[in-house]
């Protein structure tokens, strides 16, 4: 936008005085300062005096005829009051806790004030005043501008925009501006900044905030887009009847969806660009032996696969399992690589994936450290995806070739996320849960059914069976009175001493502390295993039957899936209990739709509404969604149509060849340049 060339005008003598204020704030340009809009609005339209009721909000308009009293009632209780005509009625005003308004306001000062008459029509509690004299307007635009005065930095504004109005170019094409009866982009800055009535404001802020969601969705399109068109990922010639052999030969039938991700994938694979596709499902929906029909498909073109575990037990666990399964093809050979590879077992690894005689190579990160080199690496697999960075899947992408790329994932991401956070992604999701897989039984705990919990262990431990017990901390914390890991592996040590041996983990130990206590439960070793939410995602172990939430209310409800999820493997039957501490109408709310809800997708949803996107991929991750004017939540029906827009937009040619796409095509390409930079 032509604005960005400009910066403040220095010939202006309010602005000249405030420019190092601004920026400091960064604001240095007159785009900056014409686009940061007001954070709220505050509605000063009067009121009717003589319509006036008890605890009903309202604003008056009048003069301050007494002295202005301060109050120091006790500790971090003050108040301000005052005598206020309002059309010839006194009416006594007081203002909780801002004593700094006292310098605000005088005897004789004109304001309205914003609140509630209490007691009865004569006492007025002020929630918000403005002075008339400052600002003359109903609507008060409220900005996050540190140091200036509302009034002056509203004149600056107004100075700003008078002299630069007519060079504000149009963003938007005009053929999205009349299918959305959108503002111009000129008369948006106007309405946002100056505007009479909340209705015009709206209107501004759906403009704005589509835009913004469309440059987001078009960017991560384009992404898309140029993946495909630059690519050199060699096209994969699999053998169908080989992959046919294989799903002929399991014991058991997939179910459709498992199917159509195969379908999706062995298409990815044949296309002429490298694949990148999440492969969505909950814990135990099969999403194991999709990867391997894929590792399959690869290998029998002579290409090397290798699947990437978050933790060397799981790297193991999958070792075994792609033996088991894929060992008895000729061609194939698998390998495992992780961290306490030793230094001989390593060289020899290193030496065999290198010729190719290795083509199904199974570790942690160490897969991709420097001096491992493929020969001909077709597909990379990332099981658990979210929980690796950045450097891990950029080291991948530096092993030569643009490589086909599979993440899976078992958390369930709802729809607003997946078409934000995964723009740039193909998604396959496996909903239907095989038809041997028996579901969990869920039970929320009141106080007094505690002891039946406790005669459950004891039945499961009897019986040969494993447990689990998740606390929401690991040591006990003076913020939170709740169950903590340290202090409930004591209790259960000294409980369970005569029939069960019990074991802790959590996110402090060592790595290799972590893995020597999960292979210690997976042996059968540890009978009662006191976790956090650290088993949330990793190892399966069928023997375990049993989990029991601590503190359950202090976990979101996808967590909380996710967590009931460890004892799906079980041939038994498996048992979640949710014991909750202090309960609440939300927390009953919360824990019972758990109880009573099996569904993941809608479990993820409830959380997305309730808890934010946090509660999916962690506050970092999430924080590359907190866009400037939208929210996710809020404006899901703006995103949804901003994402269908920009579908639209990228099927035509408009983008590349129309006057009109020229800011969109700039801002996309840009966002592009930038992440092909980071990946370098």
């Amino acid at each position: 936008m032509i604005l960005k060339n400009f910066l403040l005008d220095d010939e202006d003598y309010i602005i000249t005085r405030y420019k190092n204020l601004l920026k400091k704030q960064g604001i240095n340009t007159v785009y900056d300062l014409l686009m940061e809009f007001p954070s709220k609005y505050e509605d000063y339209t009067l009121s009717d005096i003589d319509n006036a009721e008890l605890d009903v909000n309202m604003v008056l308009e009048g003069t301050i005829v007494s002295k202005i009293t301060v109050n120091y009632l006790k500790t971090k209780l003050t108040t301000i009051t005052f005598q206020l005509d309002v059309e010839g009625k006194k009416i006594r005003c007081t203002i909780f806790n801002r004593v700094f308004l006292k310098g605000k306001i005088n005897y004789g000062s004109v304001i309205r004030v914003q609140g509630r008459f209490y007691q009865n029509l004569n006492n007025f509690t002020v929630n918000n005043l403005i002075i008339c004299d400052e600002i003359d307007r109903d609507i008060v635009p409220v900005y996050r501008v540190k140091d200036i005065s509302e009034s002056k930095y509203l004149e600056i504004i107004e100075k700003t925009f008078r002299k630069y109005r007519n060079k504000i170019e149009e963003t938007l094409p005009q053929e999205f501006l009349d299918k959305h009866n959108l503002m111009s982009l000129k008369d948006t800055i106007y309405t946002l900044h100056f505007a009479g009535n909340l209705e015009e404001i709206d209107k501004a802020l759906y403009r704005i905030k589509y835009e913004e969601l469309l440059g987001y969705q078009l960017s991560m399109k384009y992404l898309n887009y140029m993946r495909e068109k630059n690519s050199i990922c060699p096209v994969i010639n699999y053998k169908q009847e080989i992959i046919d052999e294989l799903i002929n030969s399991l014991s058991y039938q997939l179910t459709t969806d498992q199917l159509s991700a195969v379908e999706d994938i062995l298409k990815d694979l044949k296309s002429p660009y490298a694949m990148n596709r999440l492969l969505q499902g909950e814990v135990g929906s099969g999403k194991t032996i999709v990867a391997m029909i894929a590792m399959l498909a690869v290998t029998s073109d002579n290409f090397q696969a290798a699947l990437m575990c978050p933790t060397e037990i799981l790297s193991k666990q999958h070792y075994e399992t792609v033996i088991e399964t894929l060992g008895k093809f000729p061609h194939i050979k698998v390998g495992m690589l992780t961290g306490s590879t030793n230094v001989k077992q390593r060289k020899e690894l290193l030496e065999q994936i290198k010729s190719g005689e290795i083509n199904i190579i199974i570790g942690t990160h160490a897969l991709f450290q420097k001096d491992v080199e493929y020969k001909d690496l077709g597909i990379v697999i990332a099981d658990e995806e979210h929980r690796f960075g950045v450097k891990q899947r950029v080291l991948i992408k530096n092993k030569g070739l643009d490589v086909n790329y599979l993440k899976m994932s078992a958390t369930p991401i709802p729809r607003t996320l997946a078409i934000s956070v995964y723009g740039d992604t193909n998604i396959s999701i496996i909903k239907t849960m095989p038809a041997n897989r028996k579901q969990v039984i869920t039970k929320y705990v009141s106080e007094g059914e505690k002891k039946l919990v406790v005669e459950h262990m004891k039945k499961e431990i009897k019986e040969g069976h494993q447990i689990y017990v998740v606390t929401p901390l690991i040591d006990e914390s003076d913020a939170l009175a709740t169950a903590n890991a340290n202090e409930i592996y004591t209790k259960m040590t000294e409980y369970f001493s005569s029939i069960a041996k019990v074991g802790l983990i959590h996110g402090k130990l060592k790595a290799q502390e972590k893995e020597d206590i999960m292979n210690s439960f997976l042996n059968k070793e540890i009978d009662i295993l006191v976790a956090t939410s650290i088993i949330e995602v990793g190892v399966n172990v069928v023997n375990a039957t049993t989990i029991i939430v601590l503190g359950a209310e202090r976990f979101g409800v996808a967590t909380l899936h996710q967590l009931r999820g460890r004892v799906m493997r079980s041939d038994a039957v498996p048992y979640c209990f949710l014991i909750p501490e202090k309960t609440t109408e939300l927390s009953d709310e919360r824990l019972k739709m758990v109880e009573n809800n099996t569904d993941g997708f809608a479990l993820a949803e409830y959380d997305l509404l309730n808890r934010g996107p946090g509660e999916f991929f962690g506050s970092k991750q999430s924080g590359s969604m907190n866009f400037k004017y939208s929210d996710l939540l809020k404006d899901n029906d703006i995103l949804e149509i901003a994402n269908s827009d920009s579908e639209i937009i990228m099927k035509s040619n408009d983008l590349f060849n129309s006057s009109e796409y020229k800011y969109l095509y700039n801002h996309v390409h840009q966002n592009y340049l930038m992440k092909i930079t980071e990946l370098d």
